[in-house]
């Protein structure tokens, strides 16, 4: 099996699992968002523990303890609105709404990272919320707390992908995941402790499912990343799309909105092209950075 296959089922796998946390939230009955952030945070931090063992002092060790901070702080709040999303909507809906996490990346990476945004990515960004609009269609159906959640939390992803892409320069991906679980859990805490009750076994159940799945899912994502470019990666995550109406019909009987189709073909057509020009700008960049040390050394 080659490298490329390698990682194109590690790709499917991770969307797989980020969908089956999804429906283990949409199937938990009467668990107060809170109480699902703070098992999420648990089961972060249970990722770190084998390296907690293993070498403690190298987990912990950073030495950018405020981005640390400000990046666990965003995911805290991305998850409380992911999940809020996905308990009130569709599975389908919320899922193509989360795709737009990119479109983010790029309206926030000019101010933020300083990076130079052509207009063709420009271009792809308009287009992929214009899909956003088809799908929301805004005055003609009721705009609720579900689907600003959702774009919401998008915009705290897209904070999320930046922060972290400037905190992978120095930082370890453990390091950086074990910051997150501990300032999540330190914001969840306090939030779930009033609303802490036993919830059941069968809450308790997706509770734990929801826990391990969503850093299982990130960390197989990664080890994909790892093994071939992010171009090739991401296109793969939109399986995600498929699995979600399946099993959103099958279990939940969602029928997804006719109005879905073009304005989630927009979003994910968008977003694809700008992940493959960014991939591009990115060789092209490795290229010409490449030459002047080629030149030197002849």
């Amino acid at each position: 099996m080659t490298q490329t296959t390698k990682a194109a089922l590690l790709a499917l796998a991770a969307s797989l699992l980020f969908t089956l946390e999804t429906l283990a939230v949409k199937a938990l009955v009467g668990v107060p968002i809170a109480t699902l952030v703070l098992a999420r945070a648990i089961g972060q931090l249970a990722w770190t523990v084998p390296d907690l063992i293993r070498s403690p002092v190298l987990l912990v060790r950073t030495g950018e303890l405020p981005m640390q901070i400000f990046r666990g702080l965003l995911s805290a709040i991305a998850w409380y609105l992911y999940y809020v999303s996905f308990s009130g909507m569709k599975l389908a809906t919320a899922t193509v709404l989360s795709f737009t996490t990119v479109l983010f990346v790029t309206a926030m990476a000019a101010p933020l990272l300083g990076e130079k945004v052509g207009w063709r990515r420009w271009t792809a960004t308009i287009v992929g919320f214009v899909g956003v609009l088809i799908i929301m269609r805004p005055g003609m159906v009721p705009v609720g707390v579900p689907v600003l959640a959702a774009i919401a939390a998008s915009v705290f992803g897209a904070g999320i992908l930046i922060t972290t892409k400037r905190l992978a320069r120095t930082e370890r991906t453990v390091t950086i995941m074990f910051y997150v679980g501990v300032v999540a859990l330190c914001v969840s805490l306090p939030i779930a402790l009033p609303g802490l009750a036993w919830p059941g076994w069968w809450n308790a159940g997706l509770l734990l499912a929801a826990a391990v799945l969503g850093p299982a899912a990130m960390w197989v994502w990664i080890m994909a990343l790892r093994m071939a470019d992010a171009s090739f990666i991401a296109p793969l995550s939109y399986v995600r799309l498929l699995y979600a109406v399946f099993f959103g019909v099958v279990l939940f009987g969602e029928v997804p909105e006719w109005w879905l189709l073009p304005g989630g073909a927009l979003i994910i057509g968008s977003t694809l092209y700008i992940t493959r020009r960014e991939a591009m700008l990115q060789r092209a960049r490795a290229a010409s950075s490449a030459a002047p040390s080629s030149a030197k050394s002849a």
